[in-house]
């Protein structure tokens, strides 16, 4: 509950900071804005072959962009660190008794599926399939005296494995991901404002706030997408309860650092199949 009330509280803040920060910036400066569109307009009048100029590179119009990335970005980190351990908390092993023995002849078994002697238990980390059924059974003789016992047993821990108790462990999970990519894309926008505005020094704040305003969005909905296009099958298999995949946790993030590209290619896939313009 401690961890669904600081992702609501981040989540709340981060939705006001991309959705309402920008509106109550141009609602306090609106005076300026109008002074600079002035500026502009009877620089046309003057000149009219000479495009406008918006020169809104104030040194206050820098400022806030660069408040706007560190907010959404350290926002980001904690809603990442908050999903991470909730998720954790969540992977379960699904455990029920059988029996204790030390005498059983068990062959060795997957990796996540777990026999406990002394406990008398039987555990697995994921949803087990007609394959993995088979395959588990297949760990003990049909000729053992216990083969009956385990095989009901077996049983029982498949039925378990697939009762969800937790609905909203996917979405979790999903969000785990999309947060992944929203890191991914914040940090290819701090990169970049740093070297427009420092380095550089030819930030367009007239030209470029929609960029960084829809940034985090696109980072989150990149991140997601990765997910689903490469792990997606999880959600119909069941076996997400197994874990987190790191690998696919670092391409999210990748795929959020990369947004441009990976938008860029699937562009161009979409021009291959459907011959979209």
């Amino acid at each position: 509950m401690k961890d669904e009330f600081v992702l609501l509280a981040c989540g709340g803040l981060l939705v006001v900071i991309v959705a309402l920060l920008p509106m109550i910036l141009l609602w306090f400066n609106r005076n300026a804005i109008r002074t600079l569109g002035s500026n502009a307009n009877q620089a046309m009048a003057a000149n009219p072959t000479t495009p406008a100029a918006h020169n809104i590179n104030t040194r206050k119009a820098t400022i806030y962009t660069a408040t706007f990335v560190t907010c959404t970005t350290i926002l980001a980190l904690v809603m990442f660190y908050d999903v991470h351990q909730t998720v954790t908390e969540k992977v379960k092993p699904i455990t029920v008794n059988w029996l204790k023995t030390d005498s059983l002849k068990i062959k060795p078994g997957p990796v996540w599926f777990y026999y406990d002697s002394k406990l008398g238990t039987l555990s697995a980390l994921h949803g087990i399939t007609e394959n993995d059924k088979a395959l588990l059974i297949a760990l003990v003789d049909s000729g053992d005296k216990n083969y009956y016992s385990f095989t009901r047993a077996i049983d029982k821990l498949t039925f378990l494995s697939n009762k969800s108790d937790d609905g909203n462990f996917y979405r979790w999970v999903i969000l785990l991901y999309g947060i992944a990519g929203l890191i991914g894309v914040q940090l290819r926008t701090i990169n970049n404002f740093v070297g427009v505005a420092c380095f550089k020094n030819e930030f367009d704040f007239h030209r470029w706030w929609p960029w960084y305003l829809v940034r985090p969005l696109l980072g989150f909905i990149t991140g997601a997408v990765v997910f689903l296009l490469i792990d997606g099958k999880q959600l119909l298999t069941g076996q997400l309860s197994g874990g987190i995949s790191t690998v696919v946790l670092a391409v999210a993030f990748l795929g959020g650092f990369s947004a441009d590209d990976f938008y860029e290619l699937l562009r161009k896939i979409s021009k291959r199949v459907f011959g979209a313009p």
